[in-house]
């Protein structure tokens, strides 16, 4: 993926991750847990991703009564100008196209209707231990990691955007079907921007 940006603009990069709940936190910077899935990538790319199929996590609750909207990113990000992302985003129609944010309103994605609403069961924020990046891990339910499985088998080679509240919280490519029920979402996070995707997928706010 490529910014259209100016001289100097360097788009902070995302990665996102399956994990495998066996008693040990499987995550790396480079975002490869088990078998990779590619994320697209950029000399100036926003996000650069992959994303792997895991073992399915207890099941508990979902933790919001608000799912996490899924919508498919239709063209390439362009660099946020002045004005293009409002302090509070004006409400999105899940059936209807939209151009959305991303949470550091570096990049302004186009993005088509809601394709799926994953049911949150926990969202926490981890420091990497070899970096001062930090890492978010997001757990779904069942029936969503059964629909996010169904969806990405079927979207190979495209991309993605994880919304909430009309922020995109990472936009990964499908490399592959994805079956696991714990995400990570990883790569030049602060700890400001993970503790704040961490919040908006807990409370939605």
């Amino acid at each position: 993926m490529r910014f259209r940006g100016g001289p100097g603009w360097t788009p902070k990069r995302v990665m996102l991750a399956v994990l495998a709940s066996i008693g040990i936190l499987a995550m790396v910077g480079t975002i490869v847990v088990g078998v990779a899935m590619a994320f697209l990538q950029g000399d100036a790319a926003p996000v650069a991703q992959r994303a792997t199929p895991t073992t399915p996590v207890t099941r508990t609750p979902p933790i919001i009564g608000i799912p996490l909207a899924v919508r498919p990113v239709v063209s390439q990000p362009l660099v946020a100008n002045p004005g293009d992302c409002p302090p509070v985003p004006p409400p999105m129609p899940p059936d209807a196209p939209v151009k959305v944010c991303d949470v550091d309103k570096a990049a302004v994605y186009q993005l088509g209707p809601v394709a799926l609403a994953l049911n949150l069961t926990g969202a926490t924020e981890t420091k990497l231990p070899t970096s001062d990046f930090h890492t978010v891990q997001m757990s779904m339910d069942p029936a969503s990691s059964a629909a996010f499985a169904q969806y990405t088998a079927a979207n190979i080679g495209k991309q993605l955007a994880f919304v909430r509240n009309g922020v995109v919280l990472a936009a990964p490519a499908i490399g592959q079907a994805i079956d696991g029920q714990s995400i990570q979402i990883s790569g030049d996070l602060s700890a400001a921007t993970a503790a704040t995707i961490t919040q908006m997928l807990r409370d939605g706010s």
